[in-house]
């Protein structure tokens, strides 16, 4: 799917990420997309009540994306397929905390919408400081408690008992996670074929029992399936199935 899949691998900064001081609370628009978040909370994946990932294979399957439109972004160096009867926004600069950190409409997104216009899926790159460390899962962790607290996000404590470990690339299987949040279900990976000076990030704007993901099994199913678009996939999905 990548037309970058062979730029040369690099391990990921260490996760010192410079968070803001202070930040702007931007208000949502007046787009169907902007009561996503004013909306009663969802309820989200909990260890206790999700099966593992092993179970969820067995019960739901993948996402067809053959036919998914694919989308270069111009400003992030990737690549990421949507259904086909989605609009697409561009980003129109690069993303920075304190100014987009808050802001789920941010222009810095390369954006999704459902025909609908009730779903919105989000594609961007965080920069981080330069690398100091290795790419680990207990490195992204922290990187995504910090990046949850910054962006007023909740709950930002359990990460790691909710987390869903990723694999970005086939073969090489660099570490990401994919974490529910209360609103929103989001990915962050770095490294491998993607710049290893940044995090990327992708969210669906829905908690994983909202109404409006229902039709795709849920949140948490619609992100796998844009996920797999960019080469990255659970880390319980088997090596032939990732496609």
């Amino acid at each position: 799917m990548r037309t970058q899949a062979t730029r040369r691998g690099r391990a990921i900064n260490a996760v010192t990420y410079a968070m803001a001081a202070t930040m702007a609370v931007v208000p949502a628009g007046c787009s169907s997309a902007g009561s996503q978040r004013s909306e009663a909370a969802e309820s989200i994946v909990t260890p206790s009540a999700s099966p593992t990932p092993s179970e969820a294979a067995d019960e739901v399957e993948a996402i067809d994306t053959s036919d998914w439109t694919v989308y270069s972004s111009d400003l992030y160096d990737l690549e990421v397929a949507h259904p086909p009867e989605w609009t697409q926004t561009p980003a129109t600069r690069q993303w920075r905390l304190d100014a987009d950190g808050k802001d789920f409409l941010s222009p810095a997104h390369e954006a999704f919408r459902s025909p609908a216009g009730n779903v919105r899926v989000s594609v961007w790159a965080a920069p981080l400081e330069p690398a100091t460390g290795e790419e680990t899962t207990d490195s992204i962790e922290a990187w995504v408690e910090d990046y949850c607290q910054a962006t007023d996000n909740t709950p930002c404590d359990g990460i790691g008992d909710r987390a869903i470990a990723l694999c970005l690339e086939k073969w090489d299987c660099h570490p990401g996670l994919l974490v529910p949040f209360r609103d929103d279900v989001q990915a962050f990976f770095s490294g491998g074929i993607y710049d290893a000076d940044t995090m990327t990030v992708v969210a669906v704007w829905r908690g994983e029992s909202a109404p409006a993901v229902a039709r795709y099994g849920g949140a948490q199913r619609l992100l796998e399936g844009f996920l797999s678009t960019m080469e990255v996939w659970p880390a319980s999905t088997p090596r032939h199935d990732r496609h």
